[in-house]
């Protein structure tokens, strides 16, 4: 982490950041003061699934292309307007996807950006930074910070802001979905396989972070903020309340896993209290993902960060302006 006595001073110019990734392509623009206090301008998000546009072979479709540059080309405007310094980060679907180069160009081309596709590494390092900016309070906690996307994992030890370990599985909400409950429904025997292979998968990662140890497990990402309102909303409590640094107990999300997994249909999964229908189709994944961690690491609760990949890149970017 760099000196404070090094940070630029005041608000400076705007940073856009976004992120592109398996199941949105968020906006977040905000200054950053020269406490490192962040204010948050905007949040604009397009439910893109670039992850659901993979074919078998692993290329984006050209329906899925044109949506996620014209969506880029609707923020780079936004950006424009406001005077934005821009940085844009592709994830666990660019990755994966073999025709990767094809998007990245057009991107520059139609949408005049430069798209940085990141490795899981740097992506758990920038959620890491994101979490300490968000949740200030826990800046020396051993932290474990994990990210449950639509297409990876990322899990992350810090303290202090410092790294001490990182891991990145190719094991998502849409990727649990796609491979095992593509159907809507949840038959007992596709849940005991989705499991299974997500025992199997995320397992390793448990002794290695075990032996480290951890003072709190952060949970972040879309999965987890729908996973704990439709908790709340179980449980008869206004899901739309602030989210951050709160909650979730493992006895909670077995409530809602058991919840979504019950639902006969996707039509029936629409109607459960709290549901996000934009994440109805591939929630139950990423819930599979945190019970498996949960189980893995003896868990009691996660705590939620909304701070994520998005505040780590505006608080990245400006940390750089003090070197450049």
């Amino acid at each position: 982490m760099m000196p404070e006595a090094q940070w630029p001073r005041g608000p400076g110019r705007p940073i856009a950041a976004m992120d592109i990734g398996s199941n949105s392509i968020h906006l977040t623009l905000a200054r950053v003061h020269g406490d490192g206090r962040v204010e948050i301008m905007s949040q604009i998000k397009d439910p893109a699934r670039l992850a659901a546009t993979l074919d078998d072979r692993r290329q984006m479709s050209e329906e899925g292309l044109d949506r996620a540059v014209g969506t880029l080309m609707r923020f780079k405007r936004i950006a424009d307007q406001n005077n934005a310094e821009i940085r844009t980060a592709a994830t666990a679907a660019v990755r994966a996807a073999r025709n990767a180069d094809v998007f990245l160009q057009r991107a520059r081309d139609e949408a005049g950006m430069q798209v940085d596709v990141i490795e899981g590494a740097e992506e758990a390092r920038l959620v890491y930074v994101g979490v300490q900016s968000g949740l200030p309070r826990l800046a020396a906690s051993r932290l474990l910070c994990v990210d449950v996307g639509g297409g990876s994992t990322e899990l992350l030890l810090g303290q202090g802001g410092q790294v001490r370990a990182v891991s990145s599985v190719p094991v998502g909400s849409v990727v649990v979905t796609r491979s095992h409950l593509e159907d809507g429904a949840t038959p007992k025997r596709a849940l005991a396989s989705a499991r299974r292979a997500l025992e199997q998968r995320l397992g390793h990662c448990a002794g290695p972070i075990r032996q480290l140890g951890f003072d709190v497990a952060v949970g972040t990402g879309g999965s987890i903020q729908r996973l704990a309102r439709m908790a709340l909303a179980l449980g008869g409590v206004d899901p739309r309340g602030d989210l951050n640094g709160q909650r979730l107990s493992v006895a909670d999300l077995t409530r809602v896993v058991r919840a979504l997994a019950s639902a006969s249909s996707p039509a029936e999964r629409l109607r459960l209290p709290g549901i996000d229908p934009d994440r109805s189709e591939s929630l139950l994944g990423g819930a599979l993902v945190f019970e498996a961690l949960s189980a893995a690491l003896s868990l009691e609760s996660w705590m939620i960060s909304t701070a994520a990949l998005r505040l780590g890149l505006i608080v990245d970017t400006w940390r750089r302006r003090a070197v450049h």
